[in-house]
């Protein structure tokens, strides 16, 4: 009884102390399947130790009859114990966890082709790891099939995950235009800083140019939504400014109304801006007029900007990028502001050309009211005295955003970073 209960004792002491630390350390798909194996082995260790200890049962007879009826055992259950083994390897050394998605591809239901199937892990057993499709359909894989596929993860190992949309367009000479305006929009896709969407001008195909558009989400789940979103927003944009897609058939015919200024727009900026009303006629010649679908990114946080923006109808939101584990690891908006009719946003990057410092999104079909930087550049050449509004403008905004406190000297360098950039 002593020894038995020195074994259980230090049994007990190396699981908690060992085993559980050294599991958790390496995240194991199943970490009580992997524990639960290992300690059984360590109690048939035991049990033949005190067999030898306290009955005196010859190791050596043991061993060879033990041997003996492994194979025989072994012979009867291989599939059995390949699913165990292959199991136990998939566990101690995972490729893949419950709740990831993975691509598995090869010889899946025994017959003389490859086959790729696409699903999210649900649960990892002794034998078997059972798969949820897209669709909802559950399907079962036995271990060692698993164990002989190619299995891709596509959460691991950054749970980043790049989708590729490919269309063709009518050649037009304004196509990087068209690249801006097509990349812009898919900024509405959650997306890392680091890894906006591109597109690219990818070859040439039935009489136009092949676009390639690449954007990134986290994981197969998001990527499937985002592709759904990047295909919305390509064809409302495209159809906007009146570039047609082609295909087999030739090319797609595009309809679209224009977008008008209401009264008194104008005067409202200058307003805002602290500059006379008297220049709304100069100002109103170099304006734009936009429309923004919902999901549709207006700017980019980082990209860098020299425009102010009107909201006239619609909202959109100010957002930023964050990962939430909960209900399900995935990209989402964090919404930092919102924006309504009357409000403006971008003048930051307007007056001194600084960055975006945040990603604006359109919540609903919107319009909007652009003044870009060479709108203002004539109004302020024939009226310089005009600067000083700008930088009061400049400090109440840097004041919203920092407890710095107001100095001459910060005036002075305003000032004159708002001369350099509009080139006064």
């Amino acid at each position: 009884m002593f020894w038995a209960l020195g074994c259980y004792l230090g049994t007990r002491v190396f699981t908690y102390v060992l085993l559980d630390p050294l599991l958790s350390h390496w995240r194991t798909s199943t970490p009580g399947f992997a524990r639960d194996l290992v300690v059984v082995a360590l109690y048939l260790g035991t049990a033949v130790f005190l067999l030898h200890r306290s009955v005196g049962v010859d190791l050596g007879t043991l061993m060879s009859t033990g041997a003996i009826a492994a194979a025989v055992l072994g012979l009867s259950m291989q599939e059995t114990l390949g699913n165990l083994f292959a199991g136990i390897s998939m566990s101690l050394a995972p490729a893949f966890r419950v709740d990831d998605w993975v691509e598995v591809t090869g010889n899946l239901r025994g017959g003389s082709g490859q086959e790729t199937f696409i699903g999210r892990v649900e649960t990892m057993t002794w034998r078997t790891v059972q798969i949820i499709t897209e669709n909802g359909d559950t399907t079962i894989f036995p271990n060692r099939i698993l164990a002989q596929a190619v299995v891709t993860n596509l959460y691991a190992p950054s749970g980043l995950h790049r989708r590729t949309l490919k269309l063709v367009v009518a050649p037009h000479e304004a196509m990087a235009a068209t690249l801006a305006a097509l990349e812009q929009a898919l900024g509405g896709i959650p997306h890392h800083p680091d890894h906006k969407p591109e597109v690219r001008s990818h070859s040439f195909d039935v009489g136009g140019v092949v676009l390639e558009l690449r954007f990134w989400a986290l994981g197969w789940r998001h990527g499937r939504a985002a592709n759904f979103q990047a295909v919305r927003l390509t064809q409302t944009v495209l159809t906007r400014l009146e570039v047609p897609l082609l295909g087999p058939h030739g090319a797609t015919p595009t309809r679209t109304s224009p977008v008008l200024l209401r009264d008194g727009a104008v005067e409202d900026i200058l307003e805002h801006l602290g500059l006379p009303r008297e220049l709304a006629p100069e100002l109103k010649a170099g304006v734009f007029l936009r429309r923004a679908e919902p999901g549709e990114g207006v700017i980019r946080e980082g990209d860098p900007g020299e425009s102010l923006f009107m909201v006239m109808t619609g909202t959109l939101q100010a957002v930023k990028v964050v990962e939430r584990l909960d209900p399900y690891t995935g990209l989402f908006w964090d919404v930092v502001g919102e924006l309504g009719p009357g409000d403006w946003f971008g003048e930051g990057s307007l007056l001194t050309g600084a960055p975006r410092r945040a990603t604006v999104v359109a919540a609903t079909a919107c319009e909007l009211v652009e003044v870009p930087k060479a709108a203002f550049e004539r109004a302020l050449r024939g009226t310089p005295h005009l600067v000083e509004g700008l930088v009061e403008l400049m400090e109440s905004r840097t004041a919203r955003m920092s407890e710095a406190p107001r100095t001459a000297n910060r005036r002075d360098l305003m000032r004159e970073e708002i001369k350099r950039w509009f080139r006064l």
